[in-house]
């Protein structure tokens, strides 16, 4: 029995030094190359991680990056037409001026025109009718002398005054 037992542990230690030589080295080693593999994956995935962290870090920031440029482009805008508006209001003003004082121009021209046509007419009649007077006045000898000596009257006056 003890060489039984002997030969069952010799027996035993032969397998376990073919299993330690033979088998565990191989096995160690497919272990420690799915152990790096895991270690690879999970090292991976953390920078794929901070990857996909960075690129929506990026998308937010480029988000709020239009929406302020969209703000921006916005105000401009508004401003843009609020100056087109004060310009062509402006020009709209001048442009009124303009007509205005064109237009008054050309109503101090008519007036002056009117007031020439009138004076030439009026000159016009007065001296027809100055002449129907006159005409009036010297047809009889009674009327010439009145007019001789009313017209000395008024030099002699005249002469007194100076």
């Amino acid at each position: 029995m003890v060489s039984t037992i002997l030969a069952e542990v010799f027996a035993f230690l032969i397998i376990l030094f073919v299993l330690y030589k033979y088998v565990l080295p191989p096995l160690k080693a497919m272990t420690d190359k799915r152990a790096q593999e895991i270690e690879q994956q999970v090292e991976d995935s953390r920078k794929a991680r901070e990857r996909l962290e960075q690129a929506e870090a990026a998308y937010r920031e480029a988000v709020e990056n239009a929406q302020n440029d969209a703000a921006r482009i916005r105000d401009d805008a508004r401003a843009d037409a609020q100056r087109i508006a004060d310009e062509m209001r402006q020009k709209a003003e001048e442009e009124v001026e303009r007509l205005r004082r064109r237009g008054e121009e050309s109503l101090e021209n008519a007036r002056s025109q009117v007031v020439r046509e009138l004076k030439t007419e009026l000159g016009g009649h007065s001296t027809e009718l100055a002449g129907r007077l006159v005409r009036q006045e010297l047809q009889s000898d009674q009327a010439k002398k009145a007019s001789v000596d009313s017209f000395l009257d008024e030099l002699n006056r005249s002469a007194s005054r100076n």
